[in-house]
């Protein structure tokens, strides 16, 4: 990575595992970092590696902003978590620094609702489901579909408050859950999704969208309420072509339709045989780190047009000629979950890991003396690995050194490797 934005300060909202590749990329770039967050190094560690970091909420506005005119911040970024997305927005405003998105795309993003809305009105087939303020609402909508079914808040992410309801003598207590989740109290209910999911990636140039990659989404399910979350990712997907046909054209109206602007978009879908459903998307980096797949592929670094955007206001060196989803190799992304609710003690094996060939990033999300999570949250990864091989097969026997490799341990040291 050339340095082309030497001495540029780039200010990073929050210091999670995700955010430590960033804060290095965005060195290699030549950029000083700076992160904020109120959380001390053990749950902020990217703050370790920055140049600079302080304990300030990024909620609050006036310290935050004082701080970026004291340090002449130049821009800022956040990623990994839609409730910094708003924080983020507000800082630029008041900070008068570029921002990617608005206030409508950012809404659309984070509410399940909204999006759904917006896939509607641009032709983009959704999951049948409904708004429910009341259980009311969701009896009627299962007397009407049957079961299984999913609620969900509408406003939440990470899989969290997301719970599937098997029989009408739960649905009470599974709406009571999702809605325990929901900031505005707003809950979705929607029919079960027992298919294939997809994930495309959409790499913006201004107001210009282009599709750069779909991926087939591997799914680990909770073993008691159902709720569900990406346990690995493989491009190109299967759907590619038809992806293509059928959506492609849709999802960038309503993109058009809706204000979106510079940076990336990774919606989810489920599809079968009938069409393709739309059920959230990401307007940020995301977990499953997909720029860092289509880099190798492409020579196209979504993060570093981020940090380059978030700096200078713009991308000169995005090259959209180079993107294709047609990867040339077989590649993807795989979470290692832990037994929810154990402490982990030990991890071995992470050097190793790194080191085989066709091993592309490991990230390390739980550190010794963190908890895993509850069952079919992201707070249960305790290992991201991204990979590359030629052929599938050659793909899975990867995949299977990297388990074979890895040790984490509670403090008993029993493993508590879940998948």
């Amino acid at each position: 990575m050339t340095r082309y934005l030497e001495g540029k300060k780039l200010l990073l909202l929050g210091g999670g595992a995700d955010m430590v590749e960033m804060t290095k990329l965005a060195q290699s770039m030549g950029c000083i970092v700076y992160i904020i967050d109120y959380y001390d190094t053990s749950r902020s560690p990217a703050k370790l590696v920055a140049d600079h970091y302080a304990d300030i909420s990024i909620a609050d506005y006036e310290a935050v902003v004082a701080y970026i005119r004291k340090e002449g911040i130049d821009g800022v970024m956040t990623g990994y978590t839609d409730s910094y997305l708003a924080h983020y927005l507000k800082i630029c405003e008041l900070a008068g620094l570029p921002h990617y998105g608005s206030e409508r795309a950012f809404g659309i993003a984070t509410d399940k609702m909204l999006f759904k809305q917006a896939c509607i009105a641009a032709g983009v087939g959704v999951i049948p489901g409904c708004n429910a303020y009341d259980f009311d609402t969701v009896e009627q909508f299962a007397a009407s579909n049957g079961y299984p079914l999913m609620l969900k808040p509408t406003d939440n992410s990470g899989s969290r408050g997301v719970i599937k309801c098997e029989k009408p003598d739960d649905l009470r207590v599974c709406y009571e859950y999702a809605f325990s989740f929901s900031r505005s109290g707003n809950v979705i209910v929607e029919r079960f999704m027992d298919c294939d999911s997809i994930g495309p990636v959409y790499q913006f140039n201004g107001k210009k969208a282009k599709l750069v990659a779909v991926c087939d989404r591997d799914i680990y399910t909770a073993k008691g309420d159902g709720s569900a979350i990406v346990s690995g990712t493989r491009y190109p997907s299967k759907y590619l072509d038809r992806y293509i046909r059928e959506v492609d054209a849709a999802m960038i109206e309503l993109f058009e339709q809706n204000g979106f602007s510079d940076g990336m978009v990774s919606p989810m879908a489920f599809v079968d045989d009938d069409g393709f459903y739309m059920c959230e998307m990401c307007y940020r980096p995301s977990g499953g780190h997909h720029f860092t797949l289509i880099n190798d592929q492409n020579g196209v670094n979504g993060l570093a047009l981020l940090i380059e955007f978030a700096v200078t206001g713009k991308i000169d060196s995005y090259d959209a000629e180079k993107e294709t989803p047609y990867f040339s190799d077989c590649c993807g992304m795989i979470h290692i979950v832990g037994e929810p609710e154990e402490q982990v003690a030990l991890y071995a094996g992470l050097e190793e890991i790194a080191a085989l060939d066709g091993v592309l990033e490991v990230c390390q999300e739980l550190k010794e003396g963190q908890t895993v999570g509850k069952d079919g949250t992201t707070a249960q990864n305790l290992l991201s690995v991204w990979l590359r091989a030629k052929t599938w097969s050659e793909y899975e026997l990867l995949i299977q050194k990297v388990r074979k490799l890895l040790v984490v341990k509670n403090p008993e040291g029993r493993p508590i490797v879940r998948l």
